[in-house]
């Protein structure tokens, strides 16, 4: 054989082989993920973040703690637990102030009367006074498909929107995404990911203070209600 014909022949073999090699090869979107990679794979937080807990950690950094005769708050088996076995609003907040905050949460009732009629919600701008008192803003639902926005002077509640159903509530022991906004003048009340709430703040209101969450049962004869948090997530908006 002529060395023109084997050189040849070595050439074709050679592009073969290299085209299957590249066949062989995966395409970029084929890559595997390289674990190491701090780029691939994380959700990376919002710009906007204050904090966030999924209150893995007990005690939490961030929200009270405390256990009195007519209810307790505090975190427990990877969830922020408040409990209300009187006839007042029980809550936990935290440590901080905000002045403009986002707020959201899963809330689910644990224990609570029979017919659902708890309520449990978000505290946003919650001030406490020299003789005690507290102002501030609650957006609340019920386990029986309502919601409210309330503002809170002097430790005494008024509805800026009163006790209103919506079938958005999931009710019973279901979990509720609630988001509270307060910012500015503006309060909203979102929940499962829909606007169901708005409403102004009023004259000589708060505007800065803690968050919190809170539980309470309408039921006298039935007073023990008991609300779960979870994924909180506190934003700027």
């Amino acid at each position: 054989m002529k060395k023109r014909n084997q050189l040849l022949i070595v050439s074709i073999v050679a592009i073969i082989m290299l085209a299957c090699s590249a066949l062989s090869q995966p395409s970029g979107s084929d890559q595997p993920s390289n674990p190491s990679d701090p780029s691939q794979g994380q959700q990376q937080p919002p710009a906007n973040l204050l904090f966030s807990d999924d209150f893995s950690v007990s005690p939490s950094n961030e929200m009270e703690e405390y256990n009195a005769d007519d209810g307790s708050a505090g975190t427990s088996n990877g969830v922020y637990v408040v409990r209300s076995t009187g006839d007042l609003w029980q809550w936990g907040r935290s440590n901080s102030s905000f002045d403009n905050v986002v707020v959201e949460v899963d809330a689910q009732m644990i224990q609570g009367p029979a017919n659902n009629n708890s309520g449990f919600g978000v505290v946003c701008r919650l001030t406490e006074q020299a003789d005690t008192s507290v102002d501030g803003y609650m957006l609340a639902i019920s386990a029986d498909g309502y919601y409210t926005i309330r503002s809170i002077t002097a430790s005494s509640m008024s509805p800026l929107v009163d006790w209103e159903y919506s079938s958005v509530v999931k009710q019973g022991s279901a979990t509720n995404r609630i988001r509270a906004t307060c910012s500015g003048s503006e309060l909203k009340l979102e929940v499962n990911g829909e606007l169901i709430a708005s409403a102004s703040t009023i004259a000589g209101g708060a505007t800065s203070g803690s968050i919190a969450f809170a539980a309470i049962s309408f039921e006298t004869d039935e007073p023990i209600a008991e609300i779960h948090f979870d994924n909180l997530v506190v934003t700027k908006p």
